[in-house]
């Protein structure tokens, strides 16, 4: 797919709005979505590193930077609506993790992409906002997870594909 066709399937799915944890703009459900579909694809200008704020890790060395549209206000939970399913071409897809009403505030735990957070990451000083009960106060990446937390991500299919791999 071109970032164009992606843009406007994301699109069809979400609008931008404030999001109601104050993590400033976030995407939302224009429609009901069931368990196991495909909500937003993610797509942007590959990079070589982590930046303090918005790119997206896809592969050891390879983060991505989207637009609005490709994923740009993705956000944070640590009780997370959607997962993350790896493309072919290695970007990812948000995948409902279970029934999403329409309105609903899309999000997904940045664990799911992120390996370890580089020493400039933003999200090494703010707290987790989410306001969830599994809320862990601070935003975790795949590194700071416990052994049994990131192995039944893998078991599940939870994350980007090239953390499979990773201890």
């Amino acid at each position: 797919m071109t970032e164009a066709q992606i843009a406007l399937q994301n699109r069809k799915n979400t609008l931008v709005g404030k999001s109601s944890h104050k993590y400033g703009l976030t995407f939302f459900a224009r429609k009901n979505f069931k368990k196991g579909e495909v909500v937003m694809l993610g797509f942007g200008k590959i990079i070589d590193h982590q930046t303090p704020h918005v790119s997206v890790q896809i592969a050891c060395n390879k983060h991505f930077l989207p637009k609005k549209w490709t994923g740009k206000y993705w956000n944070h939970s640590c009780n997370p609506n959607t997962h993350v399913k790896s493309r072919s071409d290695e970007f990812p897809n948000l995948i409902a993790s279970r029934n999403i009403k329409k309105g609903e505030e899309i999000n997904y735990g940045y664990w799911m992409t992120e390996f370890m957070w580089t020493q400039n990451a933003d999200e090494l000083k703010v707290r987790c906002k989410c306001g969830t009960k599994k809320c862990k106060g601070k935003i975790f990446s795949f590194s700071n997870l416990t052994e049994q937390e990131r192995e039944k991500l893998k078991n599940d299919r939870f994350c980007s594909k090239y953390l499979y791999t990773q201890p």
